[in-house]
């Protein structure tokens, strides 16, 4: 079943459209500073996936379904030829958007994504966010606290407490944690469509792992008409990273 995406627009309307889809475990206002500079010249609305942010949730999380959700974003916003940018999970559903439906799209930009399988599912973060007792929790800092021991890494406790909501009846997780781990398999896979000739810039970080040179025929060999950079001192993050830098990128391929 098809969800109705929550998104963020920026910018004035009747300008060339830009869709921009996070990663897993991010939301719509992770890319608010990059949108806020597109939006000077672009339409920009930065989409919730499925199970993320705003957006309903679905036991599902195939990147056909995730690609159907994005087909019916764009047809009901009557988006024609936008320009898509999707980091990492959101780049797969741009890549299952480009080949399953074969739709008009104007440019489409990859962040540090390849079409290929991975081995890092994240298990250890899924684990981690499922531990916490969240009707014991009484402040953001406690749960900081308690997700010290598996995820030593502040900057990716962090990001993943940016998930973590209040009302008022407690804490709450505004991701589909059971739904998350149900589809690892599907998530950190990747069944090939059909050839998209669609022209896309692949951007790499250098320091990440996610796109690797063994990636690079892969990559031509289903969307011919690719190109890829790499931010030498970036890692999987690039937006976070070096915003500054992925936002001259980002104007200098789309115009």
């Amino acid at each position: 079943m098809i969800v109705n995406l929550n998104s963020i627009h920026m910018g004035e309307p009747s300008n060339p459209s830009v869709v921009i889809l996070h990663g897993l475990f991010g939301s719509s206002s992770n890319w608010r500073t990059i949108a806020s500079k597109l939006a000077a010249r672009f339409s920009v609305f930065c989409v919730d996936l499925r199970n993320h942010g705003k957006s309903e949730w679905r036991d599902s999380m195939s990147y056909p379904d995730m690609a159907e959700d994005l087909a019916a974003f764009i047809h009901n916003s009557h988006l024609a030829k936008p320009l898509l940018i999707g980091h990492s999970m959101g780049g797969k559903v741009v890549m299952a958007y480009l080949q399953h439906h074969q739709p008009e799209v104007d440019k489409c930009v990859i962040v540090d994504i390849a079409p290929v399988d991975y081995s890092h599912d994240h298990d250890e973060l899924i684990s981690a966010l499922g531990k916490l007792d969240l009707e014991n929790i009484h402040s953001r800092n406690e749960a900081d606290r308690m997700l010290t021991l598996d995820i030593p890494d502040q900057s990716i406790r962090q990001f993943l407490l940016q998930n973590l909501i209040r009302d008022e009846s407690g804490f709450a997780w505004r991701i589909n944690l059971e739904a998350i781990a149900n589809n690892r398999s599907l998530l950190f896979g990747y069944s090939k469509g059909n050839v998209s000739d669609a022209e896309i810039l692949f951007v790499r970080g250098g320091n990440s792992n996610y796109i690797l040179p063994e990636h690079y025929s892969l990559i031509a060999e289903q969307f011919p008409n690719s190109s890829i950079q790499t931010m030498p001192d970036s890692g999987h993050w690039l937006h976070a990273e070096e915003p500054g830098k992925l936002t001259e990128w980002l104007f200098e391929f789309i115009e």
